[in-house]
């Protein structure tokens, strides 16, 4: 939304990159085994970020490898650099969640 605003403010750009690149790296463990619909837990999650272990790596890894360049530049202070680079997280986010995310209930 900053970026959209026109004026993004450098602050809270720096702010949300930090934690976007956090949350990233912490994605891989957000699926342990068993904790599917058969969990009793409602989720969005289908069951082939479980079956494609190897491909739910890669998306994460692809979306951490995106958050850090966004992070690095936002710290920076390359607000241009950051927008421009949101393009690449957007398609990251969007990868994974084609494949590995359901449609809202």
């Amino acid at each position: 939304d900053q970026f959209k605003s026109g004026a993004p403010d450098a602050a809270v750009v720096k702010a949300q990159a930090a934690k976007l690149a956090a949350t990233a790296a912490n994605l891989p463990t957000w699926f342990p085994a068993g904790s599917g619909a058969e969990s009793g837990v409602k989720t969005r999650a289908l069951p082939v970020i479980w079956t494609d272990k190897a491909g739910f790596a890669a998306a994460a890894k692809s979306l951490a490898t995106e958050t850090s360049k966004l992070n690095r530049l936002a710290s920076a202070g390359d607000m241009a650099g950051a927008g421009a680079q949101m393009q690449a997280v957007g398609a990251a986010c969007g990868g994974c969640h084609k494949k590995f995310r359901g449609p809202e209930t």
